[in-house]
């Protein structure tokens, strides 16, 4: 899994997603920085297009217009009002793979945090929009895991001061000046690299521009519906884990992960990998009977007659 390199500085690359429903029918409008991992967080009762536009534009304001914007294809953001909003401001639009969330991971793992924080209120039964600023604001002043350094200490090179009693003169701290977090950053983006690799059991893409590949279902209808769509797909482009596919039968042109697909191959005797053979399927009929279980066998049964079986050894007094 490709890991995102470190901006140059604050607030030139953001991410953005929505969080929700919640209980109350709000949303969280979720905006964070891939350099500082600065976040403001919108509450929301529509998301359309021109509510989003309208809640960015007031955060805009305050810290002004990024470069780019990472984000999902809900329909909010695939709209031609939305992208004339970001054009107009000179806004580029890095829209992630379809089924594959994980190219916006950032903004994911923020979502689980703010789990956490709304169950503890609900099991609390408190006010969660307080309990919410009181988070943002904690998160605010806390070291993050990756860079070592503040949210706002990156953002605005000042630490801001909360509740939590500070250690250093924030006066005297190097903030976007220094290096250290960035070398922290791209260390801790490469251990989980090398994690995430292994647990997932990774394997390199043997798939070229030109190939033939069956890609993953993933809208299966049942339980019994076949792990990948039977249409060929024939690749067209390849950039890092995102390639283009063309729908060999109607055209259509789509993007996926490289993982939600596999090479689709032909023998010489004209039958894909994924189809048996004849002589599979005559090994398959001239099983014998006694190796195949057609049935669960019946537990009860079997209890009883041993049950009854001991009854008869015991002696009578």
């Amino acid at each position: 899994m490709k890991r995102r390199p470190l901006p140059d500085k604050p607030w030139v690359d953001i991410a953005i997603d929505f969080f929700g429903p919640l209980p109350s029918g709000d949303y969280l409008l979720v905006v964070i920085d891939y350099f500082s991992r600065y976040k403001e967080i919108e509450v929301m009762r529509k998301i359309t297009a021109s509510e989003t536009a309208e809640r960015l534009e007031k955060i805009f304001i305050r810290l002004g217009y990024p470069k780019t914007i990472t984000l999902d294809n809900g329909r909010q953001f695939v709209s031609t009002e939305f992208e004339n909003y970001c054009k107009a401001r000179g806004i580029v639009l890095n829209k992630t793979t379809p089924y594959w969330p994980q190219e916006n991971g950032l903004v994911e793992r923020q979502n689980r945090s703010l789990v956490k924080r709304l169950k503890i209120s609900q099991a609390e039964n408190s006010d969660w929009k307080t309990d919410l600023g009181k988070y943002i604001l904690m998160y605010y002043a806390t070291p993050h895991s990756t860079t070592g350094k503040t949210p706002s200490e990156l953002m605005f090179g000042r630490t801001i001061r909360s509740k939590i009693p500070s250690l250093q003169d924030i006066s005297t701290s190097p903030a976007v000046g220094s290096t250290d977090f960035r070398d922290r950053d791209q260390m801790k983006k490469e251990e989980g690299k090398i994690a995430e690799d292994q647990r997932r059991k990774a394997k390199h893409s043997e798939i070229e521009v030109g190939d033939k590949v069956l890609l993953k279902n993933n809208l299966p209808t049942n339980k019994l519906s076949s792990n990948f769509n039977p249409t060929h797909m024939k690749v067209l482009d390849k950039r890092g884990a995102r390639v283009t596919l063309e729908d060999t039968e109607s055209g259509k042109i789509c993007e996926r992960n490289s993982s939600h697909k596999k090479k689709f191959e032909q023998s010489e005797c004209g039958r894909t990998h994924t189809q048996p053979s004849v002589q599979e399927i005559q090994i398959e009929q001239s099983r014998p009977d006694h190796l195949i279980i057609h049935h669960r066998p019946n537990r009860t049964c079997f209890i009883w007659y041993h049950r009854q079986k001991q009854i008869s050894r015991t002696p009578h007094r």
